[in-house]
């Protein structure tokens, strides 16, 4: 059996220090110490570490461009700026220039137009033109999150475990006190809306309760957030509600607010996904971590993995989010 070959984690690992400083140790590039280099260099010759020129990392690939595709409409949403700019710090330290994608028309399947190595997508699906045409292109692919129903086209995937997210925070929920949880939901047609709705469900039935829930846009208008939360509010009896899509937090709470409840009494009041505004809010809300600046970073690392000699070890890394509990679920 031939032996594995040492790859540029594995000079990291040895050396202890990151990839990157690898990286601009073996270019002889600033950014590290003399020191740095030193133990770098001596861990790349203990290991027999030589760069196969065939198949070299996206570092020294012919255009040193990454592709960007986000969701459309979610540029204005915190998650996904902070998403992109980890793409773009974990490219930059490797010297790699990244190019955010536009969105063309849905019936348009041409392929795109620039000249990059590979690409990143995020809460991508199959159903979108465009993803199929950048499927096509036979370049490298990683996603953020599963491609729906294209999970075998990509080389690589970064998701987030929402299973057990979600079930911690309804769980948080109950142990202050709660009876009975609603959602608002995005729409399906992502791995995320698929997981979320999934999980919820199954959580509420092992716990002998009857989903609540309405669906709204994976985007959603401060008005549609309004008009689902009034309308949980006013037909059921709930004590808690979690608000799943990105930027809900703010109108939900005012929704609640003029249903005359008292969010983190009587009412408690989560949002799936943290922004910076939430801790501002008041009842500042309850929220899970996501962490998308590293998740980001996770995916262009991983694409560069994917085009060195051997890969990456899998093809799927996965992140658990970090609940952060603030006084929207503080309880009566």
């Amino acid at each position: 059996m031939t032996p594995r070959k040492p790859t540029l984690h594995d000079v990291a690992a040895a050396a202890g220090v990151s990839i990157a400083a690898v990286s601009f140790a073996l270019r002889d590039k600033a950014g590290v110490s003399p020191e740095t280099r030193e133990r770098v260099l001596a861990a790349a010759q203990e290991l027999n570490y030589v760069v196969n020129a065939p198949a070299r990392s996206l570092r020294t690939a012919r255009y040193g461009t990454v592709g960007l595709q986000l969701p459309p409409g979610s540029t204005r949403l915190p998650y996904y700026t902070d998403f992109a700019f980890g793409v773009v710090d974990a490219a930059d330290a490797r010297g790699l220039s990244v190019i955010l994608l536009p969105h063309r028309a849905a019936d348009d399947t041409t392929p795109p137009t620039a000249f990059v190595d590979g690409y990143v997508v995020v809460d991508a699906t199959a159903e979108d033109a465009g993803i199929r045409a950048i499927l096509d292109t036979g370049r490298p692919v990683v996603s953020g999150e599963h491609v729906l129903g294209g999970e075998d086209r990509v080389s690589a995937s970064v998701v987030y475990d929402h299973a057990t997210a979600l079930r911690g925070l309804l769980d948080h929920l109950t142990d202050r006190g709660a009876t009975r949880v609603a959602a608002v939901l995005p729409p399906d047609g992502t791995a995320w809306s698929r997981d979320l709705t999934r999980a919820y469900a199954e959580w509420t039935a092992e716990h002998g309760g009857i989903a609540v829930s309405r669906t709204i846009s994976f985007v959603p208008t401060a008005d549609e957030v309004d008009s689902a939360v009034a309308d949980i509010l006013s037909a059921e009896e709930v004590d808690a509600l979690i608000v799943a899509p990105s930027g809900s937090a703010a109108p939900a709470l005012a929704a609640a607010h003029r249903a005359g409840r008292r969010v983190g009494d009587d009412l408690l009041l989560a949002a799936y996904v943290d922004e910076p505004v939430h801790a501002l809010l008041s009842p500042a809300v309850t929220s899970l971590d996501l962490d998308a600046r590293a998740f980001g970073s996770a995916c262009l690392e991983l694409l560069a993995a994917v085009t060195e000699a051997d890969g990456p070890a899998d093809r799927e890394r996965v992140i658990v989010p970090r609940l952060v509990v603030r006084d929207s679920t503080a309880g009566a």
